[in-house]
């Protein structure tokens, strides 16, 4: 019977191995690392590639006033005053950004004449449906002035497009294929100075009151039991001609 011994490693064959290990783990690390960068790369590249991100419209409020001078002595506001607080407030009520804010002086020579006007603002929302809710009323020292303004202010959005035109990248050469420097901001551009209410950038509007005649009708059908389907009348049917196909007689 033959018996094996087991020799112990020798000095050498333990640095051998503990070559071996580190070098394995550098491998293992070059590749985890590299795996990291394509990663990132992927990431970058959809960053770049995204119009919105390269080339963003920025949205901002803007504040819109409407001095109403009230001279002392007088009896509210005139009439082309009047055509002027109604278009804007029409515009107030287009845009729907609120608040509303009055300012009326306090303490001028004109306070008596600032009441009488302000009594015919008051009317001005009820018939233009602005709720009192929605309008915000402050006072502000007049000075002693003998025709202080009342100011009507709100703040309106508005989208400022980015700059376009750098041409730098050569586009006759792109070994990577990566988007050019100038890539969307035309579309971008265009859009923040089309867009009817640069607050739809933001968010959302919220949804239109339903149409309750239509809904009611449908439901008082559809209680009797009756067709809920709309009828048309003979002029709005089509028929379909007949037409023989193959040759004829």
């Amino acid at each position: 019977m033959r018996i094996q011994s087991k020799r112990k490693a020798g000095p050498g064959r333990r640095k051998s191995s503990t070559i071996l290990r580190a070098a394995a783990a550098l491998a293992m690390g070059a590749t985890l690392a590299a795996c990291t960068v394509q990663r990132d790369k992927g990431v970058k590249g959809w960053l770049v590639a995204d119009p919105t991100a390269r080339h963003p419209i920025l949205v901002g409020s803007t504040p819109m006033t409407l001095d109403l001078a009230v001279p002392r002595g007088s009896y509210g506001l005139t009439r082309n005053q009047t055509y002027e607080l109604r278009a804007f407030l029409r515009r107030y009520r287009e845009k729907n950004e609120g608040p509303l804010t009055v300012g009326a002086p306090s303490g001028g020579a004109n306070e008596i004449a600032v009441m009488h006007a302000m009594g015919q603002l008051r009317r001005e929302f009820t018939t233009l449906g602005i709720s009192r809710r929605d309008v915000q009323f402050d006072a502000y020292s007049g000075g002693g002035a003998g025709s202080a303004p009342i100011k009507v202010s709100y703040n309106k959005f508005t989208a400022q497009g980015p700059e376009c035109g750098d041409w730098s990248d050569n586009l006759a050469r792109n070994p990577k294929n990566t988007p050019y420097r100038n890539l969307g901001c035309a579309t971008q551009r265009n859009l923040a100075a089309m867009v009817a209410n640069p607050r739809d950038l933001i968010e959302p509007r919220g949804m239109t009151p339903r149409d309750s005649q239509r809904r009611d009708v449908l439901i008082e059908k559809y209680v009797k039991g009756e067709s809920t389907v709309a009828q048309k009348a003979e002029d709005e049917s089509t028929k379909v001609s007949d037409v023989s196909g193959g040759g004829g007689n």
